[in-house]
């Protein structure tokens, strides 16, 4: 959508006008009542808010003038998208948010003694109900079911740096269950795909993301509505190969990549950023049929940067890189130039000297992206993955983080960017959530949570310990899945920091929403955590409470900006 702009209004509609009190001919004129602190200088009225559909915002300008500052003679006008709100002459405004979709709405004041006029506008953004939030896959006998917890916000009072101001906060009232009849059967997973950021609101695109649920039919879901857009394996045109059965995906806005049960993957080179399915999966194995047993998901959240996948050979048990390097110079068309080597596989060249990627003696247990920027802009993360490995033998882990770079020829690891910790042993490997711009991960150990810190500060200068620290108290039963929101808000505009949330299903159908809360030192280091539980919470309906036979959990993100902060 295109983005309206938000700095009006000193003149509105007409102009300022600008009359004379009690003009006798004698020009002896008396002074023009000004608004204190400027033109704009309205209070309790952000420049934009984000709200979700069925919502209702009450708007409730404050503001003094020079003169008759405690009970000024004025009207209110109330404008959306320029048009005048009839009956709307109050100073407060309550905005029902009925339809997503992008709004200006305008306050107008108006001196009645001297007829000058002041205003200003906010944007108000309203998304989707299934835009962004919690979603829980469960397996009803064999019937796939979505359910959906809904973020919204709720206005306090907080104090920063010795400044108290009024704070938005995320909460959970919202739940809806069995979202989208006839889903499929037996579920296996979810995954978020997430297109083109349109960043300069260019092409005017609302949905910036898709639902993907792995059965027994894979089905990609629109990232609004979370209706049906397509069936997986429709993209390959009627191509398609013989027992075709997907176990893993890699999905950006250029690319595609289907790990096959037989061990190929299969490649989409896609033709249009704002298309999620503009291209055509070629049904011949990837590399010459080179088999794969892992295939890990990436974000190509920019499009000069995040321009490798990850995957895992078969035969050496070897990580590699396929480049992802397509993108749009103008318009929405993907270039040949960009892509004509996407696709195209490489051994992860690692400048130590010491090769951790090829011939890996344990086993890859699992690995997650952690895109990354030290100014919290994910327009310019860095390609990262956070790896945790196992010692069969002793059942000893170990997590390993790293960051890679690409070009057309070669993919390697970027120099003084690979870190490995050893976590001790555990026993009961249940999921691992990752936190990437934070610098942490959480794992579980049956009903245990640990947090562990990885890596290093933003400078590369601190090396943090990378030892697991227990995380809250054991959990009502084992953990089934885990899936976490980075949000770290930047502190010079949203004055607040956020904590890390963190959704914990559990195999009694239980799910929880924790803030992950650290204690740090100066350099960053963290000295303790604890758990603060946001749902379920005192609104939460027993019926709410538990969700079947839980398969898997996502925070579906909306679109890769919400990856590092929360707009709202």
């Amino acid at each position: 959508m295109k983005r309206i702009g938000i700095y009006v209004v000193i003149v509105l509609f007409a102009g300022i006008v600008v009359s004379c009190l009690d003009d006798d001919n004698n020009y002896n004129y008396k002074q023009i009542n000004e608004m204190q602190g400027g033109a704009f200088n309205f209070e309790n009225f952000n420049l934009d808010y984000s709200v979700i559909e069925g919502e209702e915002l009450v708007l409730a300008p404050t503001f003094k003038f020079t003169i008759d500052s405690i009970t000024p003679d004025v009207s209110y006008e109330w404008y959306v998208d320029k048009k005048l709100q009839s009956g709307e002459t109050g100073p407060t405004y309550t905005f029902k948010a009925e339809k997503s979709g992008t709004y200006q709405v305008t306050f107008a004041v108006t001196d009645n003694k001297t007829g000058v006029q002041f205003g200003k506008s906010t944007t108000i953004n309203v998304r989707s109900i299934y835009q962004r939030g919690w979603v829980i896959l469960s397996d009803d006998g064999g019937r796939s079911v979505l359910h959906f917890i809904v973020p919204t916000t709720q206005r306090y009072q907080a104090t920063y740096g010795g400044e108290t101001f009024t704070r938005d906060s995320l909460v959970y009232h919202i739940v809806k269950r069995d979202i989208v009849p006839n889903l499929g059967s037996n579920p296996k997973g979810l995954m978020n795909n997430i297109g083109d950021m349109d960043y300069s609101s260019e092409y005017g695109i609302s949905v910036y993301d898709e639902l993907v649920v792995k059965q027994d039919r894979w089905v990609e879901l629109n990232g609004n509505t979370l209706e049906r857009e397509v069936y997986t394996d429709e993209e390959f045109h009627g191509d398609i190969p013989t027992g075709f059965s997907p176990v893993e995906a890699a999905m950006t806005y250029s690319s595609k990549a289907l790990l096959d049960e037989n061990g190929l993957i299969y490649w989409e080179k896609k033709a249009d950023v704002t298309d999620f399915h503009a291209g055509t999966y070629m049904s011949i194995g990837l590399n010459n049929n080179t088999r794969f047993s892992r295939l890990f998901q990436a974000y190509k959240f920019n499009s000069y940067k995040t321009d490798v996948m990850l995957a895992l050979t078969k035969d050496d048990n070897s990580l590699v890189g396929i480049l992802d390097m397509g993108y749009a110079t103008e318009g929405t068309v993907i270039t040949e130039n960009s892509s004509y080597t996407s696709g195209n596989m490489y051994n992860i060249t690692d400048p130590s000297g010491e090769d951790h990627f090829s011939n890996i003696e344990k086993t890859v247990v699992d690995a997650l992206p952690s895109p990354y920027d030290a100014g919290n802009d994910i327009t310019g993360a860095e390609p990262f993955w956070t790896v945790l490995l196992k010692d069969e033998a002793t059942s000893v882990y170990e997590l390993r983080y790293f960051g890679l770079e690409a070009e057309r020829r070669y993919v390697g690891c970027m120099e003084g960017w690979y870190y490995e910790t050893s976590l001790g042993v555990i026993n009961d490997y249940r999921g691992m959530a990752n936190f990437g711009n934070r610098r942490y991960a959480v794992i579980a150990n049956g009903n245990q949570l640990y947090y562990c810190q990885y890596g290093w500060d933003a400078y590369g200068d601190v090396e943090y310990r990378g030892e697991l620290m227990p995380l809250g108290g054991p959990l009502p039963a084992a953990v089934k899945a885990l899936t976490g929101i980075d949000i770290a808000n930047n502190l010079y505009w949203q004055k607040y920091p956020y904590d890390g949330q963190l959704g914990v299903a559990l195999e009694d159908g239980s799910f929880y929403i924790f803030g992950v809360v650290e204690t740090k030192l100066e350099d960053g280091t963290c000295t303790a955590v604890s758990l603060k539980q946001q749902f379920p919470n005192e609104t939460t309906s027993e019926e709410n409470k538990t969700f079947g036979k839980i398969v898997d959990v996502l925070y579906k993100l909306g679109r890769g900006m919400d990856y590092m902060s929360f707009a709202f």
